[in-house]
């Protein structure tokens, strides 16, 4: 996990920082630095530190600095409107930090500067930027994209790390609706792409489709195999309420909350109590959570409803969210779910520390889905699940592009997949065969927060699925 210094003052600054607190990505840790307090946001995600002081003081960067000096600090960007103050700072956290890559406006440095730069810093011109905006607005002048194609996200550069769920795979294996790898370039070379194109660590893939779509796939692409609940988020939310569930099924969801987040890279687990109205349960809920530092525990004292609470917290872009049937059973409270867009994990009458297999049920419209197959990887590989992956088609047409998406990533990540087909044994009766408890993926789509009596009527398997309580279901966002 990288961390990100962000120096800011300005105008410019602050749109800077308004759009990264917006589309941040998780996987990293950002240190922001501003002079001007009015910058810092009333709601701070959990993946943002911010320090307010004159940051031209080489005493306060020293220290800010050797604060965080426990993860890599990766990078600096200085967007500092005066070119004397930024110069200043420039060389006070060059001498601290040697090994970062700088960023920053090349205007108010000078020729010596610009022209003994070293391959980690980066001098952005400020009149190319603005000259670009204006050349691009110009009639019949064909225009090369900078950044991100027309400027509203339809082509994207990204990045394989190692450990991306797109490295070591065949560009034809690869689902793409809605966008398209265009090529990638390989050490400074552009390789057009081609179905048996495989793609490796440390390329650069040149995507190019729907902006939308593209956010989603940029997460999956950099987000390594086996940092879940990342790129969503970094901590869990579990929610329980002391009126609506019974005790033994309340204490069951916090147990089951706190061996997952035992298993899986979050941060945190938030441990929120609605209606607390028992003082026995609650002596009982603190004893709990009292061993490990790493869990929060919060009562709702002010009579909030799940729906509110959520949008209280959801602010901070929650990596997983944990709730029972009798939350979930809501259709208001599955509305503000989907909003949220981070996965929803809906425990069932069979406890998830049971379990021993992650199944998924595929179908035709799961071909969007690249972001559902690298979760169900992400999550078995870190709780050392089997996969299964289960194909009902009574025409015998069986969805075979999606099949060999499974087999490819479990080759690519040494983990085993079990994939049936079937012509006979619908989904919902497989299931429901299980005697022990497997953990259930499903796409979490706009649909699914409909009424139950449209589940009844539907012929999709997962919203009828969604009836089901017996296994626990991890629903995964893909739009």
């Amino acid at each position: 996990m990288k961390k990100v210094v962000l120096v800011l003052d300005g105008v410019v600054a602050k749109t800077f920082l308004d759009s990264v607190l917006e589309k941040y990505f998780s996987n990293n840790l950002y240190v922001v630095i501003v002079k001007d307090p009015s910058m810092i946001p009333e709601k701070i995600p959990s993946a943002f530190h911010f320090y307010h002081f004159d940051f031209t003081s080489a005493f306060h960067l020293n220290q800010t600095f050797e604060e965080h000096r426990g993860n890599e600090l990766s990078d600096v960007f200085l967007i500092i409107e005066d070119p004397a103050q930024k110069r200043a700072v420039f060389d006070i956290c060059r001498k601290i930090c040697k090994e970062a890559r700088f960023v920053t406006f090349a205007s108010g440095f000078d020729e010596e500067y610009l022209t003994h730069k070293n391959e980690r810093t980066i001098f952005i011109d400020d009149s190319d930027v603005v000259a670009g905006q204006f050349i691009s607005r110009l009639p019949n002048v064909p225009i090369i994209p900078r950044g991100f194609g027309l400027g509203k996200g339809e082509i994207m550069e990204v990045g394989v790390p190692f450990g991306s769920a797109f490295a070591y795979r065949h560009i034809g294996s690869i689902q793409q609706k809605n966008y398209k790898i265009i090529g990638l370039y390989r050490q400074n070379k552009l390789l057009l792409s081609t179905f048996s194109l495989v793609i490796q660590p440390q390329d650069i893939v040149l995507v190019a489709g729907d902006p939308k779509t593209l956010t989603n796939i940029y997460k999956q692409i950099k987000s390594d195999i086996g940092q879940f609940p990342s790129p969503f988020g970094r901590d869990i939310h579990v929610y329980v309420d002391m009126l609506l569930q019974k005790p033994n099924v309340l204490f069951a969801d916090i147990e089951q909350a706190i061996f997952f987040h035992n298993l899986i890279r979050s941060t945190k687990l938030f441990v929120n109590v609605l209606n607390p109205s028992n003082f026995d349960m609650i002596y009982a809920i603190k004893e709990i959570c009292a061993h490990d530092p790493s869990i929060v525990l919060n009562f709702d004292y002010q009579n909030l409803s799940f729906a509110q609470k959520l949008q209280n917290d959801s602010a901070k872009k929650i990596g997983l969210i944990v709730v029972g049937k009798e939350i979930f059973s809501s259709r208001t409270n599955r509305k503000v779910l989907f909003k949220t867009a981070s996965p929803v994990l809906k425990t069932g009458s069979l406890s998830l520390k049971e379990a021993k297999t992650s199944v998924v049920v595929v179908n035709e419209e799961m071909n969007e889905g690249e972001n559902i197959s690298s979760v169900i990887f992400d999550v078995a590989i870190q709780t050392k699940m089997d996969i299964q992956v289960y194909d009902f088609e009574p025409d015998a047409h069986h969805q075979d592009a999606i099949l060999k998406n499974y087999e490819a990533l479990g080759r690519g990540f040494g983990k085993k997949v079990q994939i049936i087909k079937s012509t006979i044994k619908n989904p919902i009766f497989h299931l429901n065969d299980f005697n022990e408890a497997v953990l259930h993926f499903l796409p979490f789509e706009e649909r699914m927060v409909h009424s139950k009596a449209f589940a009844l009527f539907s012929t999709k398997t997962e919203h009828v699925a969604l009836l089901l309580n017996k296994h626990p279901q991890m629903l995964v966002p893909i739009g």
